[in-house]
């Protein structure tokens, strides 16, 4: 992350070597989020200072943008992946005015042409039949155990509205068990659990002793993690009245089973957290799925054809699009760049006369 890393810190060192020997016009560099954090604001400067150093007009403070909060005709997608860009206008060598862009772009910057909790995810599931190999996307019997329990649970509890903090099943208590030096914010959630506990003691109870899906399992017998839940959902089961998590969108994370509506999905990582969809009802089974790399390359906006050819692993795969920066996002970052550039900078530099070709994505 910050420049001082002694790996992957030197990078951008590496960048500017690249950038200096080059001097492309335009220059657009990608992180994740936190690099516009206040842990990281050395590292943000020296960013900052050195393309400046080299010619570059740049904005102070970071472009932070996600596919979901775009429209889809300017290359939104249904996922969350807020990242931080930087754009870079090179005006040449020895300018000491004027190195200071204002912002391009911002967040919020379609918040009133585009409402996210309009995607539909569906939109970009490609039928079962169309999927080669459908079989090796289902649930294995433990998560789909996992999955039975939990939804019965949402669908039966008297509950009209399902809390908003994390469900730990394991720390249900008459009295919240909390040793010295927890954490403010975890002796929070293990008090709000007891309440929520004794509020549904007789229901809870029955369900913790219930045996569920292929493996006939009690939810004590689940891994801990699974016995962590998170009902992220309520805006598409804003009461107790028809819930369920069938339809929505789930994800496997290490901190519990967490369930969100069916609009985008969070973001894409390099390691196994694919989102899960579902379910189709087929002899009387749910049958949830896990998204193929051909969806998840949709939602990074490569067509899924084009990366379905692309002859790697399907781990190989996965692993490259959670690493990968979305296409629509670049698209219209470079677009607006360009829309910005002064044409001053060029009489400033002549030297950039070279590089006043068509910009090609």
């Amino acid at each position: 992350m910050g420049v001082r890393d002694q790996t992957r810190g030197t990078l951008f060192f590496d960048i500017m070597e690249i950038i200096r020997a080059k001097e492309p016009r335009f220059v657009v560099l990608e992180n994740v989020r936190n690099l516009a954090g206040p842990r990281h604001k050395d590292t943000w400067r020296i960013i900052i200072d050195n393309l400046r150093e080299a010619g570059y007009r740049v904005c102070d403070e970071p472009v932070v943008l996600s596919p979901h909060l775009i429209p889809p005709e300017k290359g939104g997608a249904p996922q969350v992946r807020d990242r931080v860009f930087i754009l870079g206008e090179r005006v040449g060598h020895g300018v000491t005015r004027g190195l200071c862009s204002p912002p391009l772009l911002s967040r919020q910057q379609f918040k009133d042409e585009w409402d996210p909790h309009r995607w539909k995810i569906r939109d970009i599931l490609l039928p079962d039949y169309k999927i080669r190999n459908v079989a090796d996307y289902r649930l294995s019997e433990q998560e789909q155990t996992w999955l039975a329990a939990w939804d019965f649970f949402v669908r039966e509890i008297d509950e009209d509205h399902l809390p908003g903090f994390p469900i730990w099943a394991d720390r249900f208590s008459i009295k919240p068990e909390i040793p010295s030096g927890t954490p403010d914010w975890k002796a929070n959630f293990l008090r709000k659990n007891s309440a929520f506990y004794l509020q549904h003691k007789k229901f809870i109870d029955r369900w913790k002793k219930m045996r569920w899906g292929p493996l006939n399992l009690t939810v004590p017998e689940f891994p801990f993690s699974r016995q962590f839940f998170e009902w992220q959902a309520r805006r598409t089961h804003p009461t107790r009245e028809g819930r369920t998590i069938e339809d929505l969108v789930i994800q496997m994370r290490p901190s519990g089973i967490r369930v969100k509506p069916p609009s985008y999905v969070p973001a894409l990582v390099a390691i196994t957290q694919t989102s899960i969809v579902g379910p189709k009802v087929r002899r009387g089974i749910r049958q949830y799925r896990k998204l193929t790399p051909q969806e998840a390359a949709q939602l990074q906006g490569i067509p899924g054809e084009v990366f379905g050819a692309a002859g790697v692993s399907e781990k190989a795969a996965y692993k490259q699009l959670g690493n990968a920066v979305n296409v629509g996002v670049a698209r219209l970052v470079a677009e607006v760049l360009r829309a910005s550039a002064r044409p001053a900078s060029v009489e400033e530099d002549p030297s950039l006369q070279t590089h006043q070709g068509e910009l090609n994505y």
